[in-house]
């Protein structure tokens, strides 16, 4: 007797693949579903990509290492580059060697040779405005309210509050900017 038995090979590639739940995005499902990115995004990335590696190269001797690495090409035509910045910081140094950047790509290759401006733009979410405190009053002084005001908060503490609580807090407001002023 022969002990001959059929084996199928197991599919571990259907096992391996991560499908996305669904919460998704649809373009994280379509990835998953093998879809492609389309071919004329994909040349336009690596065209994008080519100019930003021959400004960086163009660009070594000028900015320092750590803006060159935070720069990426955003928009490319014959008289404008436009580039997205990681900081204010890096977009202001290079607005201020601005002149210096376009003569030394105008040189470095002759792809350039008709470039007049470069659009600076800061890309990073973290760059909100920050509330900046005045270096002109210590942290510590409390901002005393002037008398007009302090008896709106008591007038509107008497007879338009009916919140008791909320009647003691303006109250203690308006008693506490009186004997700040003392």
């Amino acid at each position: 007797m022969s002990d001959y038995t059929k084996t199928i090979p197991i599919n571990d590639l259907v096992t391996k693949i991560r499908r996305p739940n669904h919460l998704a995005s649809r373009i994280e499902k379509q990835a998953a579903a093998g879809a492609a990115i389309p071919k004329h995004l994909l040349h336009r990335y690596h065209h994008l990509q080519h100019h930003t590696q021959l400004i960086r190269q163009a660009w070594a001797g000028l900015l320092p290492n750590e803006i060159l690495s935070a720069c990426q090409v955003v928009n490319v035509s014959s008289v404008e580059i436009a580039l997205a910045m990681s900081s204010p910081t890096a977009a202001n140094h290079a607005r201020y060697m601005m002149e210096s950047c376009i003569q030394a790509l105008r040189t470095y290759d002759q792809r350039f040779c008709q470039l007049q401006s470069i659009k600076l733009i800061v890309s990073s979410k973290t760059t909100s405005p920050k509330l900046v405190q005045s270096d002109a009053r210590p942290n510590n002084l409390k901002k005393i309210l002037s008398e007009n005001t302090r008896q709106m908060i008591t007038q509107t503490a008497q007879f338009v509050t009916q919140n008791e609580r909320l009647n003691q807090a303006l109250t203690q407001l308006a008693r506490t900017n009186t004997d700040s002023k003392k």
